[in-house]
């Protein structure tokens, strides 16, 4: 599985560690799953309606508290 650094204010996206190259943030380490993953797809709801665009690896690095009120679970 892949680790990818991104900033949490501005998104980009680095292979390394470190600070922001744009806006000197410190990087978040993430890792997105592999690419069938089901951490990857959106939050939905049982009916499947959409609840959030962002995939479900990304929620769980900036709305913990919020996964955690609605007990969704990443399957990796």
């Amino acid at each position: 599985m892949e680790t990818v650094y991104l900033c949490p204010k501005c998104f980009e996206a680095q292979s390394m560690p470190g600070k922001c190259p744009h806006d000197g943030t410190e990087l978040l380490s993430c890792r997105p799953g592999d690419p069938d993953d089901p951490c990857r797809r959106p939050l939905m709801n049982r009916q499947g309606k959409v609840l959030s665009r962002a995939p479900v690896w990304w929620l769980h690095y900036s709305v913990q508290d919020l996964i955690d009120y609605l007990g969704v679970r990443s399957e990796s």
